[in-house]
């Protein structure tokens, strides 16, 4: 069954969302570590950044190759009086999305905390000894209170 224009058009628009949305984050999250760099605090958090980055940047470049193949171009994306404005040729038309900066910060911020989410957990193996000794430390002293 073929999509209706309509339902055309929509999935197009909620890609060009997607796309423009990775595209600030990996470019806002080198930003960020240029911020860090510049005032570095006592634990590097370089890693999270460029690691956010990265995923951000192949997301984004995903997503541009899936507009392509429905014959939809970015041509221009810009800052316009608390907008961010994207003109982009589809099909032969040239559209326009405007989207709202504050709606698109708040969904950056999703972005990176469901990728937060989604990454593998921090101790795979179990947690590190220094850990395990505080609750084995725990559990034995448990163990004698309930003995007395």
């Amino acid at each position: 069954m073929t999509a209706s224009p309509r339902e055309e058009s929509e999935g197009e628009q909620e890609l060009l969302r997607l796309y423009v949305l990775y595209g600030l984050l990996f470019r806002v999250a080198m930003v960020d570590l240029e911020h860090l760099k510049a005032n570095p605090l006592k634990i590097s958090y370089h890693w999270f950044f460029q690691d956010l980055s990265r995923w951000a940047e192949k997301e984004h470049h995903q997503l541009r190759r899936r507009l392509m193949q429905q014959r939809c171009r970015l041509l221009t994306a810009a800052r316009q009086d608390g907008y961010y404005v994207v003109r982009y040729r589809h099909r032969g038309y040239v559209r326009e999305a405007i989207y709202s900066i504050e709606v698109l910060r708040a969904e950056c911020q999703e972005l990176a905390r469901s990728w937060w989410m989604m990454r593998p957990q921090a101790f795979p193996w179990g947690p590190p000894a220094a850990i395990q000794e505080q609750q084995g430390n725990l559990s034995s002293d448990s163990r004698k209170e309930g003995r007395t």
